[in-house]
């Protein structure tokens, strides 16, 4: 609870340092808000290592449709990087870099779904003859 509070904290000085600064260089603010940026990330990187070893405790119980569940992360994974990503070239102020990425960041996903969905085709089939 207190490392959310934490991260609230951290991102809304960083906001406030990065406004007041932007009025001194422009750059000045990006530049604060990637720093910040970036120190969240880590945070965020400790709680996805947690994560990670509940999932591998969690393989055992799921034999080989822990493949399944090991793409869904992989799939949340790459959001969260593509929304980072995003956001920071937003604050630059190249909207149309942040799109790409976005939208390049949705067709990965698309990709990682492929597998299940043709296992789902394959057992719809099983079940229909």
């Amino acid at each position: 609870y207190m490392d959310i509070i934490k991260i609230g904290l951290i991102g809304l000085v960083g906001v406030l340092v990065a406004a007041s600064m932007k009025s001194y260089k422009n750059e000045y603010g990006v530049y604060i808000g990637f720093a910040v940026c970036l120190l969240i990330l880590t945070y965020s990187v400790n709680y996805f290592t947690r994560i990670m070893t509940g999932m591998e405790s969690m393989q055992t119980y799921l034999g080989d449709n822990f493949k399944y569940l090991s793409l869904l992360f992989k799939a949340v994974g790459a959001a969260y990087i593509c929304e980072f990503c995003s956001g920071i070239c937003k604050d630059a102020g190249y909207a149309g870099i942040a799109g790409q990425v976005e939208t390049m960041g949705k067709m990965y996903i698309l990709l990682l779904g492929m597998p299940i969905l043709s296992a789902l085709m394959k057992s719809i089939q099983e079940i229909a003859g």
